[in-house]
């Protein structure tokens, strides 16, 4: 029976991911939004230190005007990440196509800030104040990011085939580079705005006023309001990221691909209001941050298992597998053990790998859910945040005790399938030795 599902997964499965893990529009958007993630960390630790858990501490900020000063690297990073979003994944895709991608995102940029447009506002909220025009800064945070991802792939690939036609201004060899790709970039540049300038001027004349608009209530809202605390939606994913890691494939770069574009803006959104109000509740419990805080040491939360090793192995391959994992396993680096053991491709560890973290991350939705641990506020961490310290910066000490208990709760349902595969081989140690 397990023969013929292996069979399956691997006749069905393995194309399917391959051609995933190969799409070069998804490579696009996923090494953008990794090629942002700077940005976020450092606008995002800002807002930590500026909004630390002491009254004393935030009210001595308050009064030295710190406090506003603190919060001027998230307003240029985290509130505008749709802006940087639109270069880098243009960016990407043009070198994904071996092209111009510095052209393609710069092309990009100049399009996305086309279809914002600009707005008026008043300098000053007093009668008579003068009228100044502004780009509207709500769609350049995680609400304009949908239509930075459109804006970047649609530009990105229209880039490419234009320089791909050769429709560009070409200069003698003699004239140096850096002004040669200038000129060439010009003629792709001038016929992708003024596409998008089109574009911008017929969504005025619709119901929505604008392209953002339309893409936020018809998508981008849709989407968050489905996915955000759908908790069905995230087992369906978190058990393929299992399954396509059981085979070998990276499954959190391939299922991320897709996710990700969800994810982070409902982060983002806990973060914007936890910055407006750290006393707030935060709206959505399924972001990207959720499974880091039942999830240790990478997929299945092998860091249950590391310790496991360390503790009670009575093989000694196992025991010094462990001893080398368990550093690595606590900044959620675990391919030691994945072809260690091996887990990959071992029906024995198929359970763990495809229940394991659904388990923890059910139980976790549910305490969140009625209060009983805070829900993460998505500050943007390292992804090498160790658990525990992760807990205690996104939530406080009820957090991470929580994320403590969740590792406690990893070596628990690991134990069998530890337990299992250190008697085989210690079993096949002991008679090497007495051969």
């Amino acid at each position: 029976m397990m023969d013929r599902f292996m069979g399956f997964l691997e006749k069905y499965l393995m194309p399917f991911s391959a051609k995933l893990s190969g799409n070069k529009y998804l490579r696009a958007v996923s090494g953008g939004f990794i090629a942002i993630m700077t940005a976020n960390i450092v606008g995002s630790m800002f807002t930590l230190i500026g909004n630390l858990p002491i009254p004393a501490y935030t009210a001595w900020l308050q009064k030295t005007g710190l406090s506003a000063i603190l919060g001027i690297p998230s307003a240029v990073t985290v509130n505008m990440i749709s802006l940087y979003a639109a270069f880098f994944i243009a960016y990407q895709l043009g070198r994904e196509f071996n092209s111009d991608g510095a052209g393609a995102g710069l092309v990009s940029l100049v399009s996305f800030l086309v279809v914002t447009g600009t707005g008026t506002y008043f300098a000053a909220a007093a009668e008579g104040a003068a009228a100044v025009s502004a780009l509207p800064t709500e769609f350049l945070a995680a609400k304009g990011l949908f239509t930075a991802m459109i804006v970047a792939l649609i530009t990105g690939r229209l880039y490419v085939w234009i320089l791909a036609k050769g429709w560009t201004i070409k200069l003698p060899d003699s004239v140096p580079p850096n002004v040669s790709n200038s000129f060439k970039a010009l003629i792709p540049g001038f016929i992708i705005i003024t596409l998008w300038l089109i574009v911008a001027a017929l969504m005025k004349n619709t119901s929505y006023g604008g392209l953002h608009q339309a893409v936020f209530g018809i998508i981008q809202s849709n989407l968050m309001r489905f996915m955000g605390n759908n908790l069905g939606a995230w087992a369906f994913f978190n058990f393929m990221t299992g399954l396509l890691w059981f085979f070998g494939l990276h499954g959190g770069n391939i299922v991320g691909s897709i996710t990700n574009p969800i994810y982070t803006p409902l982060g983002l959104e806990n973060l914007a209001i936890y910055t407006a109000d750290p006393t707030a509740k935060m709206p959505y419990i399924i972001t990207g941050t959720f499974a880091k805080t039942f999830t240790f040491g990478g997929v299945a939360s092998m860091m249950g298992l590391a310790i496991l090793m360390v503790l009670f192995s009575k093989s000694e391959q196992m025991k010094t597998l462990g001893r080398l994992a368990l550093p690595t396993t606590i900044f959620f680096i675990n391919e030691p053990l994945l072809f260690g053991i091996p887990t990959v491709l071992n029906p024995l560890f198929l359970l763990p790998m495809l229940f394991l973290t659904m388990f923890q991350g059910v139980l976790t939705y549910f305490v969140m859910y009625i209060g009983l641990i805070p829900i993460p506020h998505c500050i943007q961490l390292p992804w090498t945040t160790p658990g525990i310290i992760h807990g205690f910066l996104q939530g406080g000490p009820v957090l991470a005790l929580w994320e403590f208990l969740m590792i406690l709760l990893s070596m628990v349902l690991w134990y069998p399938f530890f337990k299992i595969t250190d008697n085989k081989k210690f079993a096949e140690e002991q008679g090497l030795e007495t051969e």
